[in-house]
């Protein structure tokens, strides 16, 4: 250690010199950090999905708009307003799902005279419950761009993890067929082995390219939902073994799910055409055909719970299943693919097998390696339909008002 003396002793040239090496040491270290690309989760890959969705600005205006109608009635004076009528139609949720429903709003119907607070009343009423199905169907539609994000992020994970496998397979068979090369020139390979050893690394070659296009294509469709953030490596998969919904309480927790919801909703808009049309003296056959409509949309609501249910528990089982499969070739048939590589290399250098049996060995591994993610893929596909399912799964928005700052 230096003395006090020592360290006075050096130049001020020096030492302005050494603090200049730590500075840009410093700077590199943080530009390194910096440069890293952040890993897109999959929680946070359906949060810019939503936010980037055009579709959710539309919803809301089409809820602040009933909402304001709403409260028009009360404000209006006693005079007489001469307005036209446009009952709502009875529709199927299938009809409002995603993708397929362009216009929220409506064309609301509405008394011909309002000189009534009962109809004034009624009329707020219908307003309110047209908000209320604007809201459904943002919800819905909300739940079906959390689930295609999914859907998309998890193809983009698997994908990668097999192109990975088949290139940790090229680059073995590569090795193997440099030695290969060696061998034949040098005579202690024959031609036929030879030429079948390449053309095996030509097939792998190919299924190789074949993944690296599945990836760019995968990476291509999960930029539809978050953008060019979807160029930027996965985090870690969430747990695909576990669902929220529960097998034993299902029609309990499909109650809360979007169509349902929506039909449920859409009742309630058929039932405040009853009271608005009480409210307006209209004719018992007018009235008695509301009320017909009414029935209609809670038949539909009933209908569409009981096929979800029965759905649901077959996707269930499908889900069951293809955990099964993937462990099943996991701790089974992958072992059994390692071990037979490994014993046909051992015979390989013992003369008593042929390179054409060592790169057929390695080919059998890496496809059991690349069937065991096929088998979790499956697994997680149906994950992602049973587990985003539900409005209560939809992604928060975080504390920092961007991903830049939350990174940051």
């Amino acid at each position: 250690m230096l003395s006090g003396r020592a360290t006075s002793a050096i130049s001020p040239e020096k030492r302005l010199l050494a603090q200049a090496f730590a500075s840009c040491a410093s700077a590199a270290l943080m530009g390194a950090a910096v440069a890293a690309p952040a890993s897109l989760s999959l929680t946070e890959a359906q949060r810019l999905a939503i936010e980037r969705s055009p579709q959710m600005a539309v919803y809301d205006a089409a809820i602040a708009a009933a909402r304001d109608l709403a409260v028009a009635p009360a404000q209006l004076p006693e005079a007489t307003r001469q307005i036209g009528i446009t009952p709502l139609p009875i529709e199927d949720a299938d009809a409002l799902s995603f993708g397929r429903d362009a216009n929220p709003v409506r064309r609301i119907g509405v008394p011909r005279e309002l000189t009534s607070p009962e109809q004034r009343e009624a009329l707020a009423e219908r307003y309110a419950r047209e908000a209320d199905r604007a809201a459904a169907q943002k919800t819905a539609t909300s739940v079906d761009v959390t689930r295609e994000t999914a859907l998309a992020w998890l193809e983009c994970y698997y994908v990668e993890q097999m192109t990975r496998i088949a290139g940790e397979e090229l680059k073995a068979a590569q090795d193997e067929l440099e030695g290969a090369e060696s061998m034949y020139w040098a005579g202690r390979l024959s031609q036929a082995e030879f030429y079948g050893a390449r053309s095996m690394l030509v097939m792998l070659e190919d299924k190789s390219s074949g993944l690296e296009h599945r990836v760019r294509a995968a990476r291509i469709a999960l930029k539809r939902w978050v953008g060019d953030v979807g160029d930027a490596p996965l985090a870690a998969l969430p747990n695909i073994d576990r669902i929220r919904l529960r097998s034993a309480a299902l029609e309990g927790d499909l109650a809360r799910h979007p169509e349902v919801a929506l039909l449920e909703r859409q009742e309630d808009l058929a039932a405040s055409d009853v009271r608005l049309a009480q409210a307006n003296r209209q004719s018992e056959r007018e009235i008695a055909l509301m009320r017909a409509r009414r029935g209609e949309a809670r038949a539909a609501r009933d209908e569409k719970l009981r096929a979800k249910v029965a759905e649901t528990r077959i996707m269930i089982d499908e889900w069951q299943h293809a955990r099964d499969r993937r462990d099943r070739y996991a701790n089974e048939l992958v072992r059994l693919a390692r071990e037979r590589t490994l014993a046909t290399l051992v015979a390989y250098r013992g003369g008593k097998a042929s390179l054409t049996d060592v790169l057929a060995a390695r080919r059998a591994e890496s496809e059991a390696q690349v069937q065991s993610v096929e088998m979790e893929r499956e697994a997680a596909r149906i994950w992602a339909r049973l587990d985003f399912a539900l409005p209560e799964t939809l992604p928060t928005a975080p504390s920092g008002s961007s991903r830049q700052e939350s990174a940051r």
